[in-house]
């Protein structure tokens, strides 16, 4: 019998499918140089990142779950504690900033 809490921790088989896409732009022996792209998917489908979902991405890579949740925890991008509908960034680099942000 399926448990139901590791059901709900899952992607689709669509997200799988895309992150298969991203797994094959790598060489075979280096396949968790998709964490990123995986990681962003994963956020996709799921709204968020639980620590439970970056372990289920870190195995589908084959990669230590700590190594993927570095990546979430370091890029700002990925949303690590639920979040509203909408998403206000600033950016506040010199690059932005000569671009006139």
């Amino acid at each position: 019998m399926a448990n139901p809490d590791m059901d709900t921790l899952r992607l689709s088989a669509e997200s799988l499918a895309l992150i298969d896409a991203e797994v094959a732009k790598y060489p075979a022996e280096q396949k968790q140089s998709a964490v990123m792209g995986a990681l962003r998917i994963a956020q996709s489908e799921k709204g968020w990142l639980k620590p439970e979902t970056v372990e289920y991405v870190a195995a589908y890579l084959d990669m230590p779950a700590i190594a993927a949740y570095e990546v979430a925890t370091f890029y700002n991008m990925y949303d690590t504690q639920p979040v509203g509908r909408h998403k206000i960034t600033l950016c506040t680099n010199l690059p932005c900033a000569l671009m006139g942000a």
